[in-house]
């Protein structure tokens, strides 16, 4: 039985439960795969099916698993209930010890983190942060933990010091201490925009028009009990706070209080058990800390980062019923996929592709309650284990590489940003009429643009926008136009408003023209600018491709932008405007669709590379489409 489908069933989607309150060195943990054909194989375990600690699930010769943190007497019990289990690992301490190079029950042992970051290097590096680019980094507490440790948040903005009305985003990382990959990737992102701020277009747009906050450890002494003891405490997930003595700790991605406590399956009651709740919701200093930042601030995107296993997820975690704005929320996800490469299977609603949770971040970013901001809030569940980078720095940096684009992207789409998607000349009445501008020739141009913010309050009113000619061999001869209003993941055009230029008599037929259209617009009452870039080929190599002799063959280059969301403008030469000349396959050949001259819609199509090709074989383009 295929995976997703299994987890479909919804009994097998579970909390995470503890075998333990701490970790009883006496006690050995093992890695287990549970193999299950449906929901009847968890209803033979009765209550034990919720003392189970999955850490992921997968398919392998023998069925489907789900992939369990265990000990002796658990398996001896599933074994009891007649179901198949398989051991992978008798002592989980070999496994870290192998993986890591340390040795969890060395009581010499050098306290280290690998390559993750401890709560102390974390510490130095975000003080460094708002020492480094004191303009435009903030550093404050936003709780403290039950040990005394401060739960450090660092805002980024233009004017940092103010509470600007500009779109705001928030990034959290380490929910639970034993999943540091998340930490590890915040401030991978911190460093990159930072960096280039003032040098990178994109980076310096961000942090000047929007409110960028990051907590990169929402839960310090979970951290430091896993990181101090080098191995000795991995598997602790909770707070360290005393709850019900003798047991220590509150989940707290079980404690906020959207549909806290509304299942036993989706958390526990029980405070020995690594997925307890709480008595209540908000009882606890993490979730109480994000509940303060997400209380004070109108936040159109969040994400939190666990571990592990490679998911990208969107709400409910909850329930298996579907969100609002479903279809939204699989394109925000499949973006991802796009830039992480997790596999398309686990990328989607939590409660299908990982496990039934509830009083979640996840869930409580997206409620709709009386008081509560409604935010677009995501999950990633990075790395291939719980320690897998340890001591792989190659590793531990391509899943920063991998996941520092998500948080770009839900950046840019926490407000107002405006994606090229066509340029049009129109030079009938005023030229001579072939659909492109020659060299010499003088027309009208006009743009395309779509707004990609998620967010209700994120519509673009009052846009004028300034163009740009980025080459001297086009003169723009009026250069500021006014655009209708767009919505969010709408599309607008000045069409009726067009751009006059003029391309110089030295200009040669292919030659490439970089124009850049400054839009000022206003946002949820914030005035921006943005540019947008865009570029038109002059004279006939306008058709999509350029073809260059090369020997007795045709070398053909793309004329098309390389990156695509949602429409696909093709411009035809005469030659190529019958049905079926030019068509667009998919990257195992398969024809999708036919192009016609100017607009083509291809929103529909799942990402992915696509190829141009004209019917004669004698051109092609390559086109990354994205949503």
């Amino acid at each position: 039985m295929n995976v997703s489908l299994i987890l479909r069933t919804g009994l097998v989607l579970l909390c995470l439960a503890a075998i333990t309150t701490a970790q009883d060195r006496s006690v050995r943990l093992m890695e287990a795969k549970l193999y299950v054909e449906g929901a009847e194989d968890l209803n033979r375990l009765g209550y034990l099916a919720g003392d189970l600690y999955i850490c992921s699930r997968g398919m392998d010769e023998n069925g489907a698993y789900l992939l369990l943190v265990t000990d002796a007497d658990q398996l001896a019990r599933i074994d009891q209930c007649g179901l198949e289990t398989r051991v992978t690992w008798t002592d989980l301490d070999d496994k870290f010890e192998l993986l890591t190079g340390v040795d969890p029950e060395d009581p010499g042992r050098f306290q280290d983190f690998g390559y993750y970051h401890t709560y102390w290097e974390m510490r130095d590096s975000v003080n460094a942060f708002a020492a480094n680019y004191p303009d435009i980094c903030s550093l404050y507490a936003v709780g403290v933990s039950s040990q005394g440790r401060d739960i450090l948040c660092l805002k980024m903005s233009d004017n940092v010091a103010t509470e600007e009305d500009e779109p705001a985003c928030f990034f959290t990382g380490s929910t639970h201490g034993n999943e540091p990959m998340g930490t590890s990737i915040v401030i991978a992102f911190l460093q990159e925009i930072l960096a280039g701020y003032g040098t990178d277009p994109v980076s310096t747009w961000l942090v000047d028009n929007r409110e960028i906050y990051t907590v990169p450890i929402l839960n310090p002494d979970c951290s430091v009990f896993c990181s101090d003891s080098a191995g000795a405490n991995i598997y602790w997930r909770k707070n360290r706070r005393v709850v019900v003595p003798p047991h220590v700790g509150v989940d707290p991605a079980r404690n906020y209080g959207y549909r806290w406590g509304c299942d036993d399956v989706g958390s526990s009651p029980d405070p020995a058990t690594h997925a307890y709740r709480g008595p209540y919701a908000w009882s606890d200093a993490e979730a109480s800390a994000a509940l303060s930042l997400q209380s004070a601030h109108r936040f159109r995107t969040e994400q939190n980062f666990h571990a592990f296993g490679g998911y990208n997820c969107y709400p409910w975690s909850w329930t298996l019923a579907a969100p609002p704005e479903q279809a939204l929320l699989q394109e925000m996800v499949d973006t991802f996929q796009m830039y992480n490469e997790y596999h398309d299977t686990l990328t989607g609603q939590a409660s299908h592709v990982l496990y039934y949770a509830n009083g979640t971040q996840l869930d409580w970013g997206f409620a709709d309650t009386a008081d509560k901001f409604i935010s677009y809030s995501l999950v990633i569940e990075a790395d291939s284990w719980f320690w897998a980078c340890w001591n792989d720095s190659v590793r531990h940096r391509q899943e920063c590489d991998w996941n520092v684009p998500t948080l770009y992207y839900l950046a840019r789409v926490a407000g107002v940003y405006f994606d090229p998607v066509s340029v049009t000349v129109n030079d009938t009445g005023i030229g001579n009429s072939s659909g492109r501008l020659d060299p010499g020739e003088t027309a009208d141009i006009w743009f395309a643009i779509r707004n990609r913010a998620v967010h209700p309050l994120d519509s673009a009113y009052g846009i004028s926008a300034k163009l740009v000619s980025l080459d001297t061999l086009v003169n723009v001869l009026d250069s500021v136009k006014p655009f209708p209003e767009v919505q969010r993941l709408a599309q607008t055009d000045n069409a009726a408003s067009q751009f006059r230029v003029r391309a110089s008599g030295a200009a040669q037929a292919g030659d490439t023209i970089p124009l850049l259209l400054e839009a000022g617009f206003i946002d949820a009452g914030s005035a921006i600018m943005m540019p947008v870039g865009f570029e038109i080929v002059l004279g006939d190599d306008t058709t999509g491709v350029e073809e260059k002799p090369e020997g007795e063959r045709a070398k053909t280059e793309s004329r098309i932008p390389a990156i695509v969301r949602g429409v696909l403008f093709w411009s035809a030469a005469p030659s190529l405007r019958n049905a079926g000349d030019v068509a667009l396959h998919s990257a195992d050949g398969r024809r999708v669709m036919e192009l016609s001259p100017g607009s083509n819609d291809v929103s529909r199509l799942a990402p992915g590379v696509y190829f141009i090709e004209t019917k004669d074989r004698t051109g092609s383009a390559k086109v990354l489409v994205t949503r």
